[in-house]
């Protein structure tokens, strides 16, 4: 995460980020009689906005739905706090994650929804782990503290498994693992198989333009890259060893998959070491 890049990526990556999204848990395959619906709203606050998140979870499958009720895009990043931390210090440990200075070492990236347009809701399948999750709109860069909303997830520590998705996306240091995929809304399978944070954010690339030209539009932070900003969809950043079900409405095209977060230590953006590849969607 970087805070330098241009604000292109800043709005596409919600993430780091725009780095994090909100908790939601989902079940696997669509849905079971055992899994849980979660659900959490961006809503207007003053001259900003905040989040409302339930106050208690299970651990285990659940479905996570975000709504944006605000007038601006907005994103539902999850954060796992291990320890007791309040929420000035989780904010503060997330902006120096989005800044690339690295993770402290109780606060992890715990899934949640992608950026949604004004008005917009999505949701997505993941297992919670027992724990304090804040929830963050951190679509422009790092949230005020005022803004979050806190749900304890309770129970055991779970080891459920997700199933299926009509394509699978896997990320990792520092790649992407995709085959051609089908356009439309499309229920996909992101896998963090990697030891590192990571999220996937996926652009058209404009007309003839190359994945290289991408990347080096990228590094050289000199001007925006030849992709389609309005076409640009984005999930929330999970963990290594995490997954979720995700549904991405892509048009037909060549398109850039690329993540923005930093390792956990600290350091460039995973897209200027490579995790930046092209994709076909049919």
């Amino acid at each position: 995460m970087s805070s330098t890049h241009p604000g292109f990526v800043l709005r596409s990556c919600a993430c780091l980020i725009a780095l994090f999204a909100a908790l939601a848990l989902a079940s696997c395959g669509g849905g079971g009689e055992d899994s849980q619906e979660l659900g959490f709203e961006v809503q207007p606050k003053g001259k900003g906005v905040a989040v409302v998140a339930p106050e208690s979870a299970e651990a285990g499958l659940a479905e996570i739905t975000a709504t944006n009720d605000t007038d601006s895009s907005a994103d539902l990043q999850l954060i796992r706090v291990e320890g007791e931390h309040s929420p000035e210090e989780v904010v503060k440990g997330l902006g120096e994650a989005i800044q690339g200075q690295g993770f402290p070492e109780w606060l992890f990236t715990a899934g949640g929804v992608g950026t949604l347009e004004a008005g917009e809701s999505a949701t997505v399948t993941q297992v919670l782990q027992p724990g304090e999750y804040y929830a963050f709109n951190t679509e422009g860069g790092q949230p005020d503290a005022k803004s979050a909303a806190v749900t304890e997830v309770t129970g055991e520590e779970s080891g459920e498994e997700i199933d299926g998705g009509e394509a699978t996306v896997e990320g990792a240091e520092y790649v992407f693992n995709a085959e051609t995929l089908p356009s439309g809304a499309t229920e996909i399978f992101f896998d963090n198989i990697g030891a590192q944070p990571h999220h996937l954010i996926a652009s058209p690339i404009k007309g003839d333009a190359t994945i290289e030209e991408v990347e080096k539009a990228f590094k050289s932070e000199k001007g925006p890259p030849p992709l389609d900003e309005k076409g640009t969809k984005s999930t929330a950043v999970l963990e290594g060893g995490e997954g979720q079900l995700v549904t991405l409405d892509l048009e037909p095209g060549r398109y850039a998959f690329y993540c923005f977060v930093t390792d956990r230590e600290g350091g460039a953006p995973h897209a200027f070491k490579g995790m930046i590849d092209e994709v076909e969607v049919e």
